[in-house]
């Protein structure tokens, strides 16, 4: 006789199978995963039990008994910015969060977002760098002035009190970038680049002439007053701030007392307490992720944790540090990208990682990022600003540094990830690099180099280079040394962009170093500007061309006036910083509003910013993986893992469950093998529901592991049933334990 169990799986799967009937395709969508550095640390608050780390990368939230971190980051109707400079628990429970550029963000205890709080409420920037609370009262600062604003501990709703300006004040307000603010007894005072005010009575009271210079913090210890200011750490007493910096390091960045205890944080030689009648104590940098310590805060199990500019650390009772890192990139801008098959790589260009100096280069394999710099390479890899990136055929990396004329010029390196061997190339001041179909390697330089320059795609040897002298003729040759991109047609022909004047179509006939065949056509009218920043070549004669201004559609050689035009009348902005083409030939674009795709068949233009998902506007490059059909790319305020959707029912047969079985560490099963938006639920072999999911190719995750009661799952087969449409289907896995 037929159990209970088999009877209702039995009918699970009836009701399964009378579903699934074809489903008409949806429309195509992006499905976004953002990735964004979140260890450079501004500001630190105790919620709900977990430190909150104001990040310039979203919010991460630690667990102060296992270090366990997450972060939350902007997202459409979420949080608005990732650039967080303070955080702090409101009298509702809230978590308030005041970003560089969105105003203050408001997040609940449940987890859901209230009404970002902008410059419209009254807040006199969109700036927020500082957040006090006391009682109902929430203080904040902004790099336009104060703002008060009291909060409903029941109901969370807030009414604004007052919003007071540098000029709106006389003066009284002392400048109008706000720092910090601390209450001592009736009075409240205020930080600001330009001295101290003070709050009492309903009036502002400038206080410049007890102390006139930046106050980056301020802090109550012991019934007094401390400041951090550049000088060191000072204490008010008697009307006057006096420097207290006996064996502190340097600048005071931040201050808190905990414990009977004062704590200062420095620039650069990690944190400091303080000892009356000694002095200033080192707590030492060992164990810490970086020496700049930006924050300070005691977690409810007493520990001391400090934010610094690569991630958060927590003293132990030993002595020394443990650090924690969100997992994220180094930096989050970038300049250019390649995929291939160990994932992506980015060169950053002229931006910087938090806490380090220039010539990174960025990795992800699928799982974790990393990265290459001069320290971790043993100086191989040049500390200077990487701008060109190739992986050839045989899957070495080609780095071109940018760019300065003067020594240690910026170099060429050539990296085998597989041996580990560096080649370090006689060429420097390269902006761009691409492989021709012959195999050989072709470098473009700035105005510091030649043009273009050939190498051997097996042993990196120089072989020749085209300059604006050896190529010259009837046509003209290069017209320029100063390119910004080199792409080859299947014709074999190199389309070379130039900074100022156009493009350059190179036939070089077969031969390399003979220049007397060579073939030139140079194109220039017609283009919105002859400013290019990228090219790519879609046939024999065909291809686009991105400029400051738009783009140019090439055809037979020759400009289309009507394409160009129709294209860019529906660019999110006319500033193209990179092209990269997809398996189907469509053309995606970077520009400093967004991305957008142009349709291969049918022109169409669509377009896609940070209201639809976007990490950041300012778009800089763009890299197409084939194998894994990810449009990756690179802006100024992270990097976006572009899944496009392919409509239908976004699985099929070959869709599948990883990891499986789910061994002892396992904490989350994914579904892999879809390509467009999927649903469905989680249920044991009763057929009792114990989830229900929404998953895509950039969000795969559809279960914790852990039952409808919060409680892990016991060992044993599980049931994932798939829907999307009208169409399902059944999948198993087990967990072993």
């Amino acid at each position: 006789m037929p159990s209970g169990r088999t009877l209702a799986l039995a009918a699970l799967l009836a009701e399964l199978a009378a579903a699934a009937v074809p489903g008409s395709a949806g429309a195509t969508r992006l499905f976004i995963k953002n990735h964004v550095n979140s260890n450079q640390i501004a500001g630190l608050a105790v919620w709900q039990g977990k430190l909150s780390a104001a990040t310039l990368g979203g919010i991460v939230f630690a667990d102060p008994g296992s270090g366990a971190l997450s972060k939350l980051i902007s997202a459409p109707g979420g949080l608005p910015s990732n650039r967080i400079l303070c955080v702090a628990a409101s009298p509702s429970g809230a978590l308030w969060a005041g970003t560089a550029d969105r105003g203050l963000a408001r997040l609940k205890p449940d987890g859901a977002f209230r009404r970002t709080v902008t410059s419209f409420d009254g807040l006199p920037s969109d700036r927020v760098q500082a957040l006090y609370v006391h009682g109902d009262s929430i203080w904040v600062g902004t790099s336009a002035g104060v703002a008060l604003f009291t909060e409903n501990s029941s109901t969370g709703q807030f009414v604004l009190r007052r919003s007071d300006s540098s000029a709106s004040t006389g003066g009284a307000l002392v400048a109008d970038d706000i720092l910090a603010f601390q209450q001592v007894g009736d009075t409240l005072w205020c930080g600001t680049s330009s001295g101290l005010s003070s709050f009492a009575g309903g009036a502002w009271a400038n206080r410049s002439a007890t102390l006139g210079t930046s106050v980056r913090a301020l802090e109550l210890h012991a019934d007094t007053l401390w400041a951090s200011t550049v000088a060191g750490p000072r204490r008010y007493a008697g009307g006057v701030f006096t420097i207290v910096a006996a064996g502190h390091g340097g600048e005071s960045l931040t201050l808190h007392s905990s414990g009977g205890v004062l704590y200062s944080g420095t620039s650069g030689l990690g944190a400091y307490r303080y000892s009356p009648g000694v002095g200033w104590i080192a707590l030492g940098t060992v164990g810490l992720p970086n020496a700049q310590v930006n924050a300070l805060v005691t977690a409810p199990d007493g520990f001391l944790w400090i934010g610094t500019d690569k991630g958060l650390a927590r003293n132990i009772s030993s002595g020394g540090w443990d650090s924690f890192v969100s997992q994220g990139p180094a930096a989050n801008g970038s300049q250019r990208a390649v995929a291939d098959a160990r994932g992506v790589w980015f060169a950053t260009g002229n931006f910087r990682p938090p806490g380090a100096g220039l010539g990174a280069v960025l990795h992800f394999d699928g799982q974790s990022w990393s990265s290459l710099t001069g320290a971790s390479t043993g100086g191989s890899l040049q500390p200077a600003s990487v701008f060109a990136i190739l992986s050839d055929r045989t899957g070495k990396l080609w780095f071109g540094h940018c760019c300065s004329p003067t020594d240690p010029r910026p170099r060429t390196e050539r990296w085998d990830p597989g041996t580990g061997a560096w080649d370090t190339l006689s060429v420097t001041n390269l902006f761009t690099l691409a492989q021709a179909n012959t195999g050989l390697v072709y470098g473009g330089s700035v105005e510091h180099g030649n043009g273009v320059y050939v190498f051997d795609g097996t042993t990196a040897a120089l072989l020749d280079s085209l300059t604006p002298t050896n190529t010259q003729g009837t046509p003209p040759g290069l017209s320029q040394n100063n390119l910004r991109g080199i792409a080859f047609d299947t014709a074999g022909r190199g389309w070379i962009a130039q900074a100022f004047n156009g493009l350059d179509i190179w036939n070089g006939n077969g031969t390399v170093a003979n220049h007397a065949d060579d073939a030139w056509i140079h194109l220039g009218t017609g283009f919105p500007s002859p400013q290019t920043s990228a090219v790519v070549t879609t046939g024999a004669s065909s291809g686009w061309v991105g400029t400051v201004s738009g783009l140019a559609r090439i055809r037979n050689d020759l400009v289309d006036p009507a394409v160009t035009a129709a294209t860019n009348a529906n660019l999110p902005s006319l500033q193209v910083s990179d092209l990269a083409l997809d398996s189907e030939g469509n053309l995606w674009v970077a520009t400093v509003a967004g991305l957008a795709r142009v349709e291969a068949i049918s022109g169409v233009v669509e377009s896609w910013s940070t209201l639809d998902g976007l990490v950041g506007n300012d778009v800089r490059c763009l890299a197409w993986d084939a194998t894994r059909n990810i449009l990756w790319v690179g802006t100024s305020d992270g990097i976006s893992e572009i899944h496009p959707g392919e409509g239908g029912s976004g699985f099929s047969d070959r869709s599948y469950l990883y990891p499986s079985p789910l061994g002892a560490s396992a904490t989350t099963l994914r579904l892999g093998g879809i390509t467009d938006e999927v649903t469905g639920e989680v249920r044991d072999l009763t057929g009792a529901l114990i989830r229900r999911f929404r998953c895509d190719p950039a969000q795969n995750e559809v279960w914790n592991l852990r039952l409808a009661s919060g409680a892990l799952a016991s060992p044993g087969v599980y049931i994932v049933v798939l829907r999307a449409g009208d169409r399902s289907r059944i999948l198993r896995t087990a967990v072993v334990r």
